[in-house]
């Protein structure tokens, strides 16, 4: 039998450090924090000032209704609110926190100084108070309004500090933040000095679509679409972009219930499919959405931080979709790039930069696999291929073998053992078929084209610097804060990988070159790039951000699924394939082939 310790009641302090872990995650937390708090308290201006990422300094000053000595006294004890009186209360609450519920656990875990003062009062009140202990708390002179001073954050939980990452990813996660609160309260100045550096100030730009012009750039204001209306039992009003103006992920669509930032799988959903007839699949709108509802018909426990939330109303998704897709068709108009449309050519794969044709791109060398002169004879054969462009060069015919594939079980062969196949035809334009001894295999093109350029990039990198191909035009790319801080943390590295950057302004670069062989639009692969680099929660090393770069700009060198080729395009890729290290999968760890053996196909026709 277990021996089960004896139950304990924790001292008041570690009580405090658990309950803050719950709240205070890393120096953002604390901000949100604070200037939630300065929101409620009807501050018109908020000052937000950090150092060292917010682990030295973190000060948020309002001009908000302050308080008096009580109410200070009392903001900091554990459970103590300004915002509710009953349990009633909370069916109905419009405010984005309750005065104090987070100052205590703050305080538990840094060193924290407030200066408060009520408009009436002659005086303010000074308050220090050191690991939850107060040190000190005095009459003082204080301007209107609240000042919080947080140092030495997680100065006596040392082991929190090892999970952030560096200063200025830290300091990224506040830029963002203000940037979320001033979309979702325009009328407010919000400013943030980083180091004694002004980086964001709102003053003077009090409308919403003047603070998405001033976040995305220029371009996005022609772009946006004023959408005002009602949805089920609420009322939404904001601005999406449309046909004209897209990015690559969903980071610029923001939703707003009640003024708080929320995220919501439904509503997300709802703004996907009101586009799925105006943007190319994989491109999303830059959308700001305020909706007012009723707190009652809000579910925020869906998630301790209360960030995301269920609607309780299940039709309210779909009035929302009907809604944007209405302004959208209203307000339809077509890119100004589309200067004119051609008849489509025929097929014939793109030719990469600096390259006269898809058989240029790959390295035969003189040792490209022949095709039989019987095998051309029956080309015709395959019907798909009769209004192919033939290509102008053909493999050399010197040597007689057939090209190597494997089988699909896990661990793969090593390429030296892979058995021999001949190409028969391409199915559905993305897998190609071929034939071998002991069955028949399916390989999907695009993977396998990735794990060639792959390692011919990963080589390169190992020799010394990745080839960049110049940009016949530069790509302006306008950053967020915390895409900002990638680039200029590993600026040096990405130019040894081939990506050539230039500083354009504040939160604005030139992108004027990629690494050879992305030939799908540059600022894509850039945004992808930092988007893979931004979704990684540990912290990054030199040979993370190479990996990633070399994945990213094989991928979108790749060809692509729905992308006829012709027979000797496919040998040639098969050729390649064959002399790579690590033939069996992508470099993302997808297999490259699929076997279907003599035994199971006769099996399935019941031959045997």
């Amino acid at each position: 039998m277990i021996d089960l310790p004896k139950v304990n009641l924790l001292d008041e302090l570690t009580a405090n450090q658990i309950a803050a872990g719950e709240v205070i995650e890393r120096p953002v937390s604390v901000v949100k924090e604070l200037v939630e708090n300065s929101l409620d308290a009807g501050a018109q201006n908020i000052l937000v000032e950090i150092r060292d990422g917010g682990l030295t300094l973190i000060r948020v000053s309002d001009d908000g209704v302050g308080m008096s000595q009580e109410d200070l006294c009392l903001a900091i004890k554990r459970h103590a609110t300004s915002k509710l009186q009953s349990i009633d209360d909370l069916q109905n609450l419009y405010t984005l926190g309750f005065r104090g519920e987070a100052l205590p656990s703050i305080t538990a875990v840094a060193r924290v100084e407030i200066f408060t003062r009520e408009k009436e009062a002659p005086a303010g009140t000074k308050l220090r108070i050191e690991g939850g202990d107060i040190k000190e708390i005095t009459p003082a002179g204080s301007p209107v309004g609240t000042t919080v001073s947080v140092t030495d954050l997680f100065y006596n939980t040392p082991a929190r500090r090892k999970f952030l990452r560096p200063p200025g990813y830290e300091g990224s996660l506040i830029h963002e933040l203000l940037l979320q609160l001033a979309l979702s309260h325009p009328e407010i100045n919000f400013r943030l000095l980083n180091q004694g550096r002004d980086v964001l100030n709102t003053k003077g730009i009090n409308r919403l679509e003047d603070l998405l012009t001033h976040f995305y750039g220029n371009n996005v204001r022609e772009a946006l679409i004023k959408i005002e209306g009602k949805a089920s039992q609420g009322h939404v009003q904001g601005f999406v972009t449309g046909a004209t103006y897209h990015k690559v992920n969903r980071s610029a669509i923001h939703f707003f219930i009640n003024h708080r930032r929320i995220i919501s799988r439904e509503l997300m959903k709802a703004v996907e499919e009101a586009y799925e007839n105006t943007l190319p699949k994989g491109r999303f709108p830059v959308a700001v959405l305020h909706i007012n509802l009723q707190p009652s018909l809000i579910d925020v426990n869906v998630h301790p931080s209360k960030l995301e939330v269920r609607i309780r109303d299940s039709s309210f998704s779909k009035d929302l979709c009907l809604l944007l897709k209405d302004n959208l068709q209203t307000n339809l108009s077509l890119p100004k790039f589309l200067i004119s449309i051609k008849e489509p050519a025929s097929f014939s794969p793109k030719p990469l930069p600096s390259q006269e044709s898809w058989q240029d791109f790959y390295n035969w060398q003189g040792q490209a696999v022949p095709i039989k002169q019987e095998e051309n004879e029956e080309e015709s054969k395959f019907s798909y291929q009769d209004d192919v462009e033939k290509p102008v060069h053909t493999p050399p015919a010197q040597v007689q073998e057939e090209v190597p594939a494997f089988q699909h079980h896990t661990g793969g062969f090593a390429k030296e053992d892979l058995p021999l196949l001949k190409i028969i035809g391409q199915m559905a334009d993305t897998f190609i078929l071929a034939e071998g001894e002991d069955g028949l295999y399916i390989i999907d093109q695009h993977v396998a084209h990735e794990r060639i350029l792959y390692e011919r990039l990963l080589k390169q990198a190992e020799s010394g610097t990745v080839e960049s191909q110049l940009l016949l035009q530069p790509v302006t790319l306008q950053l967020t804060a915390m895409e900002e801080e990638l680039i200029v943390e590993h600026i040096l590295l990405l130019n040894d990988l081939g990506i050539i950057l230039e500083y354009f302004g504040p939160r604005c670069y030139l992108l004027r070159a990629v690494p050879t062989g992305v030939d799908e639009d540059p600022g894509d692969f850039f945004f992808q790039l930092l988007q893979e680099l931004s979704n990684k929660v540990k912290k990054l090393t030199p040979a993370d951000i190479k990996k990633e770069v070399l994945l990213v700009a094989s991928c979108k060198g790749a060809v692509k699924a729905n992308q006829k080729l012709t027979l000797a395009e496919m040998t040639g890729l098969l050729h390649d394939l064959k002399n790579t290290d690590h033939p069996s999968t992508c470099p993302h760890g997808r297999p490259i082939f699929y076997r279907l053996t003599h035994t199971e196909i006769l099996k399935a026709f019941r031959r045997i």
